[in-house]
């Protein structure tokens, strides 16, 4: 179907349809705490909020452009919806991608490139920096970078040695905290712990370790260690920071990404037009979304996309206080 939109009649806000994917280390915690509609039999690991990767594109969900993809509403709209200067910059394309994960196992131990690497290697425009914001933890953990004084030799022959784990810096994480990961940084969501991701529009992950498992098909999953020693970054050092204030508070504004959470206890919160698109996804409560005309309820785990110079306002409807990430391009 050809979807053909007068931008008279597109709304400024779009509730999305996550896409699920099943992973040999997901569960049925997105279904739990977000109230996912999951497939049924299924251990699903991620829930792709806003994507326009083939195969795991999103659509918008209600309203007057339901079913509409959305690289066929960046190719109608693309300066009105993503912003002149984010699809000048991106030459149309959609730079960014938010998932919720649900670790149910230990995550392999990987490494993603960036822009240079993908670009040299055919592996598309972006490489990947991303940054986690944890939404629940059971005494879980994160693994963190490489220890202090392991290079490039002492890593590989812990590989070798089957003692990779002696290398890995190891963190504790609770609910609020922040990750930020840039390209090259060794790392690995661990078990018992759900986030919310914002991300270069890329799917490139480098396996370094990933204890013998078995892929959903049977097979042994595949490692890419040339690739990987290729794109490490062995100074990279990155923390764990914890901001608990009320109120809109920026968390995070790197190269490719803008971060921004929002509690609230009572009321709303108006938000001002950005030069950038913008997401915005209920990590809690109920709330309504408006702008102009146009309004939608929202529950946890609901993500809207907002056009650019959009402005919008939440209103909480809930009676416990409202919580919600918003992520756009600086």
């Amino acid at each position: 179907m050809e979807w053909k939109f007068s931008i008279m009649n597109v709304p400024g806000i779009f509730p999305l349809r996550p896409r699920f994917r099943e992973m040999v280390w997901g569960g049925r915690g997105l279904e739990t705490h977000f109230g996912k509609g999951l497939p049924e039999g299924k251990s699903i690991g991620e829930s792709w909020e806003v994507s326009a990767l083939s195969g795991m594109e999103s659509d918008v969900a209600v309203g007057p452009s339901r079913g509409c993809p959305l690289s066929a509403l960046i190719q109608e709209h693309g300066e009105e919806l993503l912003g002149i200067e984010v699809f000048g910059r991106y030459d149309g394309e959609f730079p960014l991608l938010i998932k919720l994960l649900d670790a149910c196992q230990d995550l392999s131990i990987q490494v993603h490139p960036d822009d240079g690497y993908a670009s040299r290697n055919n592996l598309g425009r972006f490489g990947k920096s991303e940054a986690w914001y944890v939404l629940h933890s059971d005494n879980g953990r994160i693994a963190l970078g490489l220890k202090e004084d392991i290079g490039r030799a002492e890593l590989e022959q812990a590989i070798s040695e089957k003692r990779i784990g002696e290398t890995i810096q190891y963190r504790d994480v609770s609910p609020g905290d922040l990750v930020y990961l840039p390209p090259g940084t060794v790392h690995a969501l661990c078990r018992g712990v759900m986030i919310y991701e914002v991300q270069q529009s890329s799917d490139i992950t480098f396996r370094i370790h990933d204890y013998d498992r078995l892929g959903l098909d049977g097979k042994p999953r595949e490692l890419h260690l040339d690739q990987a020693m290729e794109v490490i970054d062995f100074q990279s050092k990155p923390d764990v920071q914890s901001l608990d204030d009320d109120g809109i508070t920026l968390l995070l504004e790197a190269d490719h990404f803008r971060l921004e959470r929002v509690r609230m206890n009572s009321g709303s919160i108006s938000h001002p037009p950005c030069q950038s698109f913008a997401t915005a996804t209920l990590i809690g409560g109920e709330a309504v979304i408006r702008s102009g005309e146009a309004y939608y309820n929202l529950k946890k785990g609901n993500t809207c996309l907002i056009s650019a110079n959009c402005p919008f306002e939440m209103e909480q409807k809930s009676a416990t206080s409202v919580e919600y990430l918003i992520s756009s391009v600086p």
